[in-house]
């Protein structure tokens, strides 16, 4: 039985007591950690669901305090966040192309259709195309970890949860990423 019981009932007082004791972990990786458009009730609201979750999750018998076990699950969620913001910018940088490369292809015309032009959906719809392949491509395991990663879980948790060591995973996952890498770009 978990001892946090009544407050997962939804007793929010005493929840919000509980929580204040434990929000300066929140205040602490608010320093150590930039995320882009989060300011402090964001990094605050972040902490309550995450630390919300963990008191549904938490086990005495893990001999782990919950303010430890939060911690490492706050953490986790701030890298997954940071991980996917990350992704994004490689995203949009992948897909800009320089002033001087649209001249040089285009000639002056191009300033014809500044702020007309939309992402190029052709490409977008060979890229998705090209990516049903993944099952086929990829080994249950590379699948797996690949998903699970994208997901937003770190690689040492994934060998937890698939009772593997972590190189095992590494190398499944790097090899998930070579083969979507080269399936993408041929």
């Amino acid at each position: 039985m978990n001892q946090y019981e009544e407050i997962l009932k939804g007793d929010a007082l005493a929840f919000d007591q509980l929580y204040r004791k434990y929000h300066p972990v929140v205040h602490k990786f608010r320093k150590k950690y930039y995320l882009k458009d989060f300011d402090r009730e964001d990094w605050l609201q972040e902490g309550r669901i995450v630390f919300h979750k963990s008191l549904e999750k938490y086990q005495e018998v893990h001999n782990v305090s919950i303010g430890k076990f939060f911690k490492s699950n706050f953490e986790n969620h701030i890298r997954s966040l940071i991980r996917k913001q990350c992704a994004l910018k490689r995203t949009i940088d992948i897909q800009s192309v320089s002033l001087d490369q649209k001249i040089e292809n285009q000639g002056e015309s191009f300033f014809d259709y500044i702020g007309i032009e939309d992402s190029d959906v052709l490409e977008q719809m060979i890229i998705r195309e090209k990516l049903e392949q993944l099952p086929t491509v990829l080994s249950p395991f590379e699948r797996t970890t690949f998903e699970e990663y994208m997901n937003g879980k770190e690689l040492e948790e994934i060998a937890r949860d698939t009772d593997n060591h972590e190189p095992t995973v590494r190398s499944a996952y790097d090899r998930a990423k070579k083969k979507v890498k080269s399936i993408v770009y041929d």
